[in-house]
């Protein structure tokens, strides 16, 4: 008589990789070896564990995408700012001319104020 088959519970794996969370961490998090879990998922969703943690990672991803982007369109400068640069390509403007016309200002002589060199 084998062992007992272990039951897992998929809303947390879901919820899990969603997060972000990979297999191992979802089954040391349920008490299991990656090797069932990857088995499992095979079984019960007819798809590789990569495919189907891959599938809730970008669901994740979408939902903080959304998060921020609410976030911004409700006025969060900050957040606002961020989505800037990294969707528009929008960057802080630091360029600075320390020269004349792209030209070596030199060195210029003292003068002294009260008139001696």
């Amino acid at each position: 008589m084998g062992r007992k088959k272990i039951t897992i519970d998929w809303t947390k794996v879901d919820k899990a990789l969603i997060a972000g969370a990979n297999g191992v961490q979802v089954a040391s998090m349920l008490g299991v070896h990656p090797e069932t879990l990857y088995d499992r998922c095979k079984e019960k969703f007819k798809t590789d564990f990569s495919d189907y943690s891959r599938q809730k990672k970008e669901k994740g991803n979408l939902n903080l995408l959304t998060k921020q982007y609410d976030l911004a369109i409700e006025g969060d400068r900050g957040m606002l700012i961020w989505l800037g640069k990294q969707r528009l390509g929008q960057k802080d403007k630091h360029d600075h001319d320390h020269t004349t016309n792209g030209k070596d200002m030199g060195v210029a002589p003292i003068t002294w104020v009260d008139g001696k060199d």
